[in-house]
């Protein structure tokens, strides 16, 4: 029972840790992604619209704040039925 209860402590650990990683990339390199998806093949100069860098952008975010937010209802959950337990 001890070694399920560190498997889902892991578990949102990693599941924090790696919706903080992708809000990051949306944040700081969602306009370099945007500019990588639009290039055409051998070209050397290219425009690359407004709406594609805010959804590269924005797409990222909602995506890991999504994450961090399931992260955070597991472990309330998780230290419910602790405490439940413990009663």
């Amino acid at each position: 029972m001890i070694q399920k209860k560190i498997k889902a402590v892991i578990l949102i650990v990693i599941l924090f840790l790696s919706g903080c990683l992708v809000t990051f990339i949306g944040f700081f390199k969602g306009r370099d992604i945007a500019i990588s998806v639009s290039r055409p093949k051998g070209a050397s100069g290219w425009t690359t619209s407004q709406e594609l860098m805010t959804s590269c952008t924005y797409f990222p975010i909602v995506i890991g704040v999504s994450i961090i937010i399931l992260s955070l209802m597991l472990s309330t959950v998780l230290f419910m039925q602790w405490i439940n337990k413990s009663n």
